[in-house]
């Protein structure tokens, strides 16, 4: 079976203007991926990893000479990679979205090639600073022939690699009709699950986009198979609904049958309250209908199929080392066992620390026998936590799985919400600055407005009766936990640290409603909340202080909240109260 995993230390890199490409993970891994680290990859049960590689820096080609001015060095590393990886019984697999499109400022390359030019559109870099793309559009036969000959050259220089896990739509321009929404010319009379833009691509404005996906998957593995019969090839269906309305059988039944589709698992399901759940979810235990109906259109037509998960973090909390909810990963593992799965890839560019959680998901997946939840729950309890109560820790678990279906789940809050860094913000009083919280996954300066992380589907109100009871029934699963594991145990913590980011999430909402409409006689209440804001904050502080890779957000390899950020707003907070201070905003 193929469990693809990929190390916490290695950098996926940055999408900017003027890129290095020598800080490309396809340079810099061999180094991160120590033996160590494949060691004790391997050792948890993973038997290949993901590395983030861009077509145009790997490998030269004649017709655009501008391209991999450096393509030596990346693929001697990937060589030294993949030998090492070999050793601890690993493959490498090579993660790509061909062909990358290329800065507007590059104007010797566009100068040259002007008629290579598709779909243009304007982004914000991974730095923060806008700037303007343009695609290499597929439909030019010489562009599609410039992808199978690279492809074709990568493969037979590096037959050390497991394969290639290829993705078509991201939110990084490639092809024309990569970006996000975007569509060809008027809105079509069917039912679409995202708003179109546009293509101002001229050729692929009179194509379906379903069509130019299709003819570029067929392109890259026209080129993979001309010089490796045995390579393998994954294609992720992440997002294709921008094209097509899922299931996405118009692209399904038209992909090559030597290939595998790697499908989102939770993605397109409603959870029993009837939330929409469209991005990776460890509350929800899946699968989705949406990726039921995937199964079943690839099964018609002889496409083997691959879940996607994110099995330790997600951004339902992405900075602490896990979300416990073990009863869920068991329903996630049992349906690949039963369901005879090749294999999956188990985490995305965050959420890849290892823990308990993956050794669950796997001792699930790999048990002999098919063990009932409840049994398969207190096995792996006994083995894992020898001389402790399985029963605690089972109904720990539950609790967990069962406060999870509170949580808030939309886009908006996921990534707009203070759930990952509510440990370090410092509470204030009187109205709202205004300026937003800023994006969860990235370094953003912290403002005090939480207005984008509300919904018509979870106002403000709904959204601090949620995690109050979330954090409620948190606690009571903690409160287990500390009945029979040490109170150093790595895994408590964890649990504990959990617990007391979903309390000071809901904290923060509270004083942020009040400032929505703040008036002097409300400094009671909102000291009030600051003291159980200051319980929460000292409770927590000696285990962050044990775990000091928790608050670490991986993808934007940033702190969220550290010891460090905790210990200030502790200082801070104690001296609010103990002067009464009516602004701390200096």
């Amino acid at each position: 079976m193929l469990k693809i995993w990929r190390s916490a230390y290695s950098r996926f890199g940055l999408n900017t203007e003027f890129p290095d490409d020598l800080q490309d993970e396809t340079v810099t891994a061999e180094k991160s991926y120590s033996d160590a680290v494949l060691k004790e990859i391997a050792a948890y049960g993973f038997n290949a990893v993901w590395i983030h590689g861009q077509l145009h820096h790997i490998i030269r080609h004649p017709r655009y000479p501008e391209f991999a001015p450096h393509d030596r060095q990346h693929l001697q590393a990937l060589k030294v990679l993949c030998a090492r990886a070999q050793k601890f019984g690993i493959k490498v697999y090579l993660y790509l979205q061909p062909p990358r499109a290329i800065p507007e400022s590059h104007l010797d390359f566009w100068k040259a090639h002007a008629g290579d030019g598709g779909h243009s559109q304007k982004l914000c870099g991974d730095d923060g600073k806008r700037f303007s793309m343009r695609s290499l559009c597929t439909s030019i036969p010489e562009v599609r022939a410039y992808i199978r000959d690279s492809f074709a050259e990568l493969t037979r220089q590096l037959p050390e690699l497991g394969g290639f896990i290829i993705i078509t739509a991201s939110e990084y321009p490639a092809h024309c009709y990569s970006c996000r929404n975007c569509r060809p010319g008027p809105v079509r009379p069917r039912k679409l699950v995202m708003d179109h833009v546009a293509t101002d691509c001229p050729r692929c404005g009179k194509r379906e986009p379903e069509d130019v996906v299709v003819e570029l998957i067929h392109t890259i593995r026209d080129g993979v198979r001309s010089s490796s019969s045995e390579m393998q090839l994954i294609f992720w269906n992440w997002s294709w609904s921008m094209y097509i309305d899922p299931p996405c059988t118009a692209i399904i039944e038209r992909l090559p049958k030597d290939i595998y589709l790697l499908a989102d698992f939770e993605r397109g399901g409603y959870r029993k309250d009837g939330t929409f759940i469209n991005e990776y979810s460890l509350g929800y235990s899946g699968p989705s209908e949406q990726f039921l109906e995937t199964k079943s259109a690839a099964d018609k037509v002889g496409i083997r199929v691959l879940p996607k998960f994110q099995l330790g973090t997600t951004h339902e909390l992405a900075t602490v080392r896990s979300i416990p909810v073990i009863s869920n990963l068991f329903r996630k593992a049992e349906y690949v066992r039963k369901n005879g799965l090749d294999g999956f890839m188990g985490c995305w560019n965050f959420g890849n620390l290892l823990s308990t959680s993956l050794k669950a998901f796997l001792f699930f997946l790999e048990s002999p026998g098919a063990l009932p939840r409840s049994q398969a729950l207190h096995r792996f309890a006994a083995i894992t936590y020898p001389g402790s109560d399985p029963d605690k820790i089972v109904g720990a678990w539950e609790l967990f799985s069962e406060a999870m279906e509170y949580y808030p789940f939309t886009i908006p809050f996921l990534y707009s919400g203070p759930q990952n860094h509510s440990l370090a913000l410092i509470p204030e009083m009187g109205p709202l600055s205004g300026k937003k919280i800023g994006r969860s996954f990235l370094p953003d300066e912290r403002g005090d407005s939480y207005v984008d992380s509300e919904t018509a589907e979870f106002p403000l109100d709904d959204i601090i009766d949620r995690l109050s009871d979330l954090a409620s029934i948190w606690a009571k699963g903690t409160g287990l936990l500390r009945e029979t594991l040490p109170e150093d145990h790595i895994d408590l913590g964890n649990a504990l640290i959990c617990g007391a980011a979903w309390q000071s999430a809901c904290n923060m909402f509270r004083i942020y409603r009040m400032r929505k409409s703040w008036n002097d006689s409300m400094k009671a209440e909102w000291m009030n909340i600051v003291r159980r804001e200051l319980c929460v904050a000292e409770s927590v502080l000696p285990y962050v202080e044990k775990d000091p890779e928790q608050g670490w957000h991986i993808e934007g390899d940033f702190y969220s909240f550290n010891a460090g950020m905790i210990r200030k707003k502790i200082a801070v907070m104690r001296k609010i109260l103990q002067d009464g201070v009516p602004s701390i905003r200096s």
